[in-house]
C-alpha cells in the first residue's frame, strides 16, 4: 500500500498555526509582488474567490468577506514543510518528498496502513498544527487520487483499490493525477470521462491517444504499480532563479543588482546539490500586458570553459551577458540566470590550470555560506548585489518568519 500525505491549504494552513484567531475564518495567500491568490481557505472558496485571480479583480470581495490577505511567506512554509516530513520519516523506511506539501510513503510491509495513516495524520497535527489529508492505494495514482476524495469528502484519510468503482467514477478524467485538461479533452472525444473509464478502456485506445505516460496511468488506475518510489530526487539539468520586479526597472543598475542576486542564489542552489554549470544564460523581457509601453525581451547564453559552482564567477559572467542586451529606453518587469548542463557529483575533469573554487576564493565562498546560514543572506553579501535593493520583490502583507528569524520569534504574554 502507497500512502500521499498532503497538507489541507497548506500556506494558509501554517499561517493559522502561528495566529489562531485566522481559524474559520476566510483567507487567502498571495502570489510574488502580491499579485494573485495562490492559497485559500475552504472559507475563501465558499465566498467564491477562484485560484490564482488577480487580487484587484477580487479585492472589493474580500473586503466585504472579511477575507484576511498575506503575502507568501516562503521562509516559514519551506521550515515548516521541512518539520512535517521530519515527522513522517518516522512512520516509512521509504518515502519520497514529492512537493513541498505532499509526500509518498511506502507502506507495504505494514500490517494496518489505515490505523497507521491516522496516527501519522495526529501526530503531524500534534507536532507541528498542521493537518494533512491522506490517501491509501496499492498505485500512487490510486493514492493520489484516494488523497483527492478525501480532502473533498473532509474524511481525513481514505483509501482506494481498484476495484472500487463507485470512488473512481467518481472523479473526472482531467483530474486524474498526470491527465490534464488538454489530455483530457482527448481522452473525452473517445468516450473517457472519469478514472473508471480510463482504468476499463482498452490498451489500444490509451495507446493511440497518449504517450508511455499515460498507459502507465491506466495500469495504475488497474491497480499495477507502474511508477517506483524515489527516496533521492533526480538531480536536475538546468536551474533557473528569475523574479518580477516590484516595480519597472529602467537603469543598468537596478538591474545589474538584481542579475547579481539571482546568479548568487543559483549558484547555492547547485552548490547544495553537488552540482556544476557548464553553461550560462541571462534574460530580460518587459511587462508584455502593458500595451501602451514599448515591448523589448532578449536572452543571452555562453558556455563555461570548466564546470563550477564558483558564485563570483557566475556572478561576474550574468553581469557581462546582462550588458550585452541590455537596451536602454524599456521598461522591465523581470529578468532573470539559467544555470545549464548541469554535471553531477564527481563526473567533473579538473583542468590543469583551474583556479575557480579552490584555494581561498573556495574558502571565501564556504565562510559566506556559514555566515548566511547562521545569521541570514543580509550578513554576508557581495557589494554587486546591491544594499538597498528597491527593484526587489513587492510583500506588503508578510508575516514574520516565526521559525527561521531569531528577531522575528513569537511572542507570548502571560498576564
Amino acid at each position: 500500500m502507497i500512502a500521499l500525505a498532503d497538507c489541507n491549504n497548506f500556506y494558509v494552513s501554517c499561517e493559522r498555526v502561528f495566529r489562531p484567531s485566522l481559524e474559520k475564518r476566510p483567507v487567502i495567500i498571495l502570489s510574488n509582488n502580491d499579485g494573485c491568490a495562490v492559497a485559500r481557505s475552504n472559507e475563501a472558496k465558499q465566498l467564491g474567490i477562484p485560484m490564482g485571480a488577480p487580487y484587484y479583480q477580487v479585492k472589493q470581495l474580500c473586503k466585504r468577506g472579511g477575507v484576511s490577505v498575506f503575502s507568501s511567506n516562503y521562509e516559514l512554509y519551506g521550515d515548516m514543510s521541512r518539520r512535517i516530513v521530519s515527522v513522517l520519516h518516522r512512520f516509512a523506511p521509504e518515502m519520497e518528498v514529492y512537493s513541498i506539501d505532499e509526500s509518498f510513503l511506502n507502506l507495504d510491509s505494514i500490517k494496518d496502513p489505515s490505523a497507521l495513516s491516522w496516527k501519522i495524520r495526529k501526530m503531524v497535527g500534534d507536532w507541528t498544527g498542521i493537518p494533512i489529508s491522506i490517501g491509501l492505494g496499492p498505485t500512487k495514482t490510486l493514492a493520489k487520487l484516494a488523497n483527492r476524495l478525501a480532502k473533498k469528502r473532509n474524511a481525513g484519510c481514505l483509501m482506494v483499490q481498484a476495484e472500487d468503482r463507485e470512488s473512481l467514477s467518481s472523479v473526472e478524467v482531467e483530474e486524474v493525477w498526470g491527465i490534464g485538461y488538454r489530455l483530457g479533452a482527448r481522452l473525452r472525444k473517445t468516450g473517457i470521462f472519469n478514472a473508471l473509464d480510463l482504468a476499463e478502456a482498452p490498451a489500444a485506445v490509451v495507446r493511440k491517444v497518449g504517450s508511455v505516460t499515460l498507459e502507465r496511468t491506466h495500469r495504475e488506475l488497474a491497480g499495477l504499480r507502474c511508477i517506483g518510489m524515489e527516496e533521492i530526487p533526480q538531480p536536475k539539468k538546468n536551474v533557473c532563479s528569475s523574479r518580477s520586479f516590484a516595480r519597472p526597472v529602467r537603469e543598468l543598475r537596478d538591474l545589474e543588482e538584481a542579475v547579481a542576486n539571482y546568479a548568487v542564489k543559483a549558484a547555492c542552489r547547485i552548490r547544495r546539490e553537488g552540482s556544476r554549470a557548464r553553461g550560462l544564460q541571462v534574460f530580460v523581457m518587459t511587462n508584455r500586458f502593458r500595451k501602451d509601453l514599448p515591448q523589448y525581451s532578449n536572452s543571452r547564453t555562453m558556455p563555461l570553459s570548466e564546470p563550477t559552482d564558483d558564485p563570483i564567477r557566475i556572478l561576474s559572467n550574468s553581469r557581462r551577458l546582462l550588458r550585452d542586451i541590455y537596451r536602454r529606453g524599456y521598461a522591465y518587469k523581470k529578468a532573470g540566470v539559467l544555470l545549464l548542463d548541469l554535471e553531477h557529483g564527481n563526473q567533473r575533469q579538473s583542468h590543469l590550470f583551474e583556479e575557480h573554487g579552490s584555494g581561498k576564493r573556495g574558502r571565501l565562498v564556504q565562510a559566506m555560506e556559514e555566515v548566511t546560514a547562521a545569521y541570514g543572506p543580509r550578513a554576508a553579501f557581495f557589494a554587486a548585489q546591491g544594499i538597498d535593493r528597491s527593484w526587489s520583490m513587492k510583500r506588503r502583507r508578510l508575516t514574520p518568519r516565526y521559525t527561521t528569524s531569531w528577531r522575528e520569534l513569537p511572542v507570548v504574554a502571560i498576564s
